[in-house]
């Protein structure tokens, strides 16, 4: 087994921490590659060397001019397996610390097993993760007899018939980014172990959101299941929980189909705070707004605020924002917006006169509609460009 310089240093500290004493690790070559003695790391140390090429158990030094490196004080070997994979080390005169070293040996083989599967829980889990990311992120094409059989082998039945949610929060309050991630860490671990009450769901991060893979259920169950997740986290964090939902299950080799379906979902329900769960059958123009360049959705805004500053274009999309998803209430948008209903008459019939065109006019409405979607993609690229 190779004791990587991480597990070595968790281990030094904490044994250090209990007797209170200069503590080394050496590895298979001799050299020290934690201690407690910063100084030392990276030193070469004579009589871990000896230890491990002797088959020893024990190096006693008993002055700094015995082994090259080493100082007075007791060495240890450190077996995993039946092999000597290191050398624990303590320095100071023998009487002293010779009682420590039957304690420190077994504590070092007790955190270096502790070690070892944390770390193969680790491998287990990156294994995992990709395969996931090749199965459902990747191509229809790779998914082959020789991919079911490796899923099988990590206990996955990637055959069985699943449909997506894409998830993805955002805060409600400024917060640090330290404790806006852990929000998330938490509430992502609450969505697992509720998805944990079925052992056929799995999940995956995919940037910034974690896809949910449920086995196959209606669109009222998949939206009682998001609801679940949102009513839970909501309640314990000041965040907001947006999720998409995919259309229907398409089989497993076109999983990767529904995760657009899902993610375009997802986009839309960022949208809109009010409708924080949006099934893709739901959604209309966003549909083949993610085909749009940014270029191109820039473009239209500019065209339909023509001659209009960054700060009225936000100042307008925020208004007409609220206006739609109010569906056209003077008075509902106005309390939204803590303005009169006359000023907000007043600011609807300006946006009118700046742009020839009438947002509370159904011709028109679909207009504004787009460009709101369409600036809320490009809206950091408008606000830091030169227009």
């Amino acid at each position: 087994m190779y004791i990587s310089k991480r597990s070595a240093t968790y281990i030094v500290q904490e044994i250090s921490k209990i007797i209170g004493e200069k503590i080394n690790m050496m590895n298979a070559e001799g050299v020290i590659i934690a201690s407690s003695d910063t100084e030392r790391i990276g030193t070469f140390h004579g009589g871990a060397k000896e230890l491990v090429d002797l088959k020893l158990q024990e190096v006693v030094v008993k002055s700094d001019t015995e082994y090259q490196g080493a100082r007075p004080g007791i060495n240890l070997a450190i077996n995993f397996q039946d092999e000597i994979v290191g050398v624990i080390g303590v320095t100071g005169p023998y009487q002293e610390v010779s009682k420590y070293g039957q304690i420190i040996k077994k504590m070092t083989e007790i955190l270096m097993l502790d070690q070892y599967y944390k770390e193969q829980k680790d491998i287990d889990h990156r294994i995992r993760e990709r395969y996931l990311d090749e199965w459902i992120l990747g191509e229809s094409k790779n998914i082959t007899p020789q991919l079911i059989k490796r899923g099988s082998m990590l206990q996955l039945d990637i055959t069985l018939p699943r449909r997506i949610l894409a998830i993805s929060f955002k805060a409600t309050e400024e917060i640090s980014a330290t404790k806006l991630q852990r929000m998330i860490d938490a509430s992502e671990h609450i969505i697992t172990d509720i998805l944990k009450e079925d052992k056929n769901s799995i999940w995956l991060k995919n940037g910034i959101e974690l896809l949910c893979v449920v086995p196959d259920r209606t669109n009222q169950e998949m939206i009682h299941l998001a609801e679940r997740m949102k009513q839970e986290i909501e309640l314990k964090y000041p965040l907001t929980f947006s999720c998409g939902i995919d259309a229907y299950c398409e089989g497993y080799k076109l999983i990767h189909n529904s995760v657009i379906k899902a993610e375009k979902a997802l986009r839309t329900s960022l949208r809109s705070h009010q409708k924080g769960i949006r099934l893709y059958e739901s959604i209309t123009m966003e549909i083949f707004q993610s085909e749009l360049s940014s270029n191109i959705k820039r473009e239209y805004i500019l065209r339909i605020f023509k001659g209009c500053s960054m700060e009225e274009i936000e100042n307008w999309i925020g208004i007409l924002n609220v206006f739609y998803e109010e569906e056209g209430s003077i008075v509902h948008a106005a309390q939204r917006l803590f303005i009169h209903k006359n000023t907000l008459q007043y600011k609807l019939n300006k946006i009118k006169e700046k742009t020839g065109y009438d947002p509370r006019s159904i011709r028109y409405s679909s207009l504004f509609y787009n460009a709101i979607h369409f600036y809320q993609d490009v809206h950091d690229k408008m606000i830091y460009s030169d227009f």
